[in-house]
């Protein structure tokens, strides 16, 4: 027996998209994306997909290193989304829909060099902590939006257009998923994806819709002194209504909370342009938070200390 006939014992060819290579950087993080794209259909998990590193490198042949290589890629590109639990010591992974649209629809020219995965490593945990809370407010955030947005300079624009991959191999979300059987197992959805698990509440649709009116305000104020501005296309109301109950159900926030810091990232110069859709709005909750945080003016971060040689200093020594 030749030892190419032991082939089959070393388990199933990996498929992937080999057009994504130039668009994620790296061979590795496409093979991972590819693995985690497949099976986030077949998961009932709001977190996505748990697989383990061991799993991961019996089903990609990836080695550890390897695998935080090409997530290290995803993640900076803001197609992985991984949500850590440490209690559990489990890493769920999720693709990012939205951004993946993104992407897909930019002209490879205009993306980041692609690397070759060969050298590459990746220092650190790459789970982001979502621990801060914005005080509570009004549900509507109110106020003008900021004249200052100019289309023209958006870097984080948010689509709708779905992605068909091309790649016959890995399975695709099954058509003929049963729009019934969806709602009777979430009977509080009122917009919903079958297909791709993404469902809201009136509530949730609500908020994304209020998102969404101040996103096309920004629009109208600048097209008022350039004519060939458009006003943005609707959203996919089930994957913006989802990522607001993502932002409830996982993260822990309300819709007040999510109204509140989206009206000031909305009148921020530099952050009206990035923050257009609840996707990105979460992304960079953490970052928004600590940038509009309320410090008493005339304070510092730090309360200043009293001199050494002060009776205050030596009140609890003497």
């Amino acid at each position: 027996m030749r030892p190419s006939d032991l082939l089959l014992d070393f388990g199933r060819p990996v498929a992937y998209y080999p057009g994504l290579v130039k668009r994620f950087g790296s061979v590795n993080a496409v093979i991972f994306f590819s693995q985690i794209f497949y099976w986030q259909d077949k998961t009932d998990s709001e977190l996505g997909v748990y697989k383990s590193s061991e799993d991961i490198t019996a089903e990609t042949g990836l080695s550890y290193r390897e695998q935080l290589t090409a997530r290290k890629h995803l993640v900076k590109r803001g197609v992985l989304i991984e949500t850590d639990r440490r209690l559990e010591h489990k890493i769920y992974y999720r693709i990012d829909c939205d951004q993946l649209d993104q992407i897909m629809t930019q002209p490879v020219d205009n993306l980041p060099n692609a690397q070759s995965a060969i050298g590459e490593s990746h220092n650190g945990d790459l789970a982001k902590q979502q621990n801060e809370r914005p005080p509570q407010d009004k549900f509507d955030g109110g106020g003008e939006t900021n004249p200052q947005f100019d289309p023209t300079e958006i870097t984080t624009e948010n689509t709708t257009e779905n992605i068909n991959p091309s790649c016959p191999v890995v399975s695709q979300p099954d058509e003929n998923t049963n729009d019934n059987s969806f709602v009777a197992r979430h009977p509080d959805a009122v917009v919903f994806s079958a297909k791709k698990r993404q469902w809201g509440t009136s509530d949730d649709l609500l908020c994304a819709q209020w998102i969404s009116k101040r996103v096309t305000e920004l629009y109208e104020n600048a097209s008022a002194s350039d004519d060939d501005i458009n006003p943005p296309k609707e959203p996919n109301w089930a994957l913006w209504a989802n990522d607001v109950r993502l932002m409830r159900t996982i993260d822990g926030r309300t819709h007040r909370q999510i109204c509140r810091l989206f009206d000031r990232a909305n009148k921020d110069p530099f952050w009206c342009k990035n923050i257009l859709s609840p996707s990105t709005l979460r992304k960079q909750w953490d970052k928004l938070v600590l940038k509009f945080a309320e410090i008493p003016q005339g304070e510092d971060c730090l309360p200043a200390q009293a001199h050494w040689n002060s009776p205050e200093a030596w009140e609890n020594t003497l």
